[in-house]
């Protein structure tokens, strides 16, 4: 996996446990984004993750919300995915976060490795399934190597890692989007500890990747919310025909972009 960097874009994530943030320092201080705790389980709120949310958006930064899950089996994500978005609508809809959002992964109620990856599996896809986007997993090295094998490496990774020698791949993962790389960090705004993160590029790099607008808003190219269908539509041509994943939704296909879907599948029926 790729090393940290000191030109790496830097932000923290948070829950109830933060109690009262001043988010104009949080910015001030060099944050340009935070990932917010929404939910647990199948029935959890955070009860300050709609207050955060404001603050931090106010206050200038990219913000993600993450789901701590408690599934214990297959079975068990619906629930669970349900009522996380339930919360995401309440909080205004998907449109209204910037980063990816997050299955967050480091208990073991699924007990065995082979379950509790068949049950992040199941997450991801239900999430992907009602959503027509992939979330991250945040997790971290030791649950990898007990509970996760390389079949879920296709997952973005959000990687909790608290070591100065710089990560090797693992179980299948070869890079990290965002990484946490400390649970004990000091931030202005907020009393006690925090955890800090970095994106894997620069500032003007996760802003041009996520930002929707100046003020926090949604540009004028994208004042709406894409479709599941058309969402789940481009993934599958990203997945299948090779179309860069920088091609979105709501972009015209262009002659150039069909002529290289037409090609890739007639080479293939050529081939076979």
């Amino acid at each position: 996996m790729q090393t940290r960097s000191g030109n790496h874009a830097q932000g923290i994530d948070v829950s109830h446990w933060q109690g009262s943030i001043d988010w104009q320092k949080v910015r001030a201080a060099g944050k340009s984004f935070v990932f917010i705790k929404a939910t647990e389980s199948s029935r959890y709120t955070d009860d300050h993750f709609f207050t955060y949310l404001k603050g931090a958006k106010a206050a200038g930064l990219l913000v993600g919300a993450y789901h701590f899950t408690r599934a214990a089996k297959p079975a068990d994500v619906k629930d669970e995915v349900d009522h996380f978005l339930k919360v995401i609508n309440q909080a205004g809809g998907m449109s209204s976060f910037d980063l990816p959002f997050v299955l967050d992964a480091e208990t073991k109620e699924a007990r065995t490795r082979a379950n509790v990856t068949a049950t992040v599996r199941s997450w991801v896809d239900e999430f992907k399934r009602q959503t027509g986007v992939t979330p991250l997993l945040y997790t971290y090295p030791s649950f990898i190597e007990g509970y996760l094998d390389s079949s879920l490496a296709d997952v973005p990774l959000w990687y909790a890692y608290y070591s100065n020698v710089p990560p090797v791949n693992k179980s299948g993962w070869k890079s990290w989007q965002f990484l946490q790389y400390t649970s004990e960090g000091k931030v202005p705004g907020i009393s006690g500890n925090v955890d800090l993160n970095e994106y894997k590029g620069s500032e003007a790099e996760l802003m041009a990747v996520y930002k929707k607008g100046n003020d926090g808003s949604e540009s004028p190219a994208n004042n709406h919310e894409v479709p599941a269908w058309k969402e789940s539509g481009r993934q599958w041509l990203i997945d299948h025909a090779g179309i860069s994943s920088d091609w979105k939704a709501e972009d015209p296909v262009d002659i150039g972009t069909l002529g290289a879907i037409l090609a890739k599948f007639t080479s293939r029926n050529i081939d076979s």
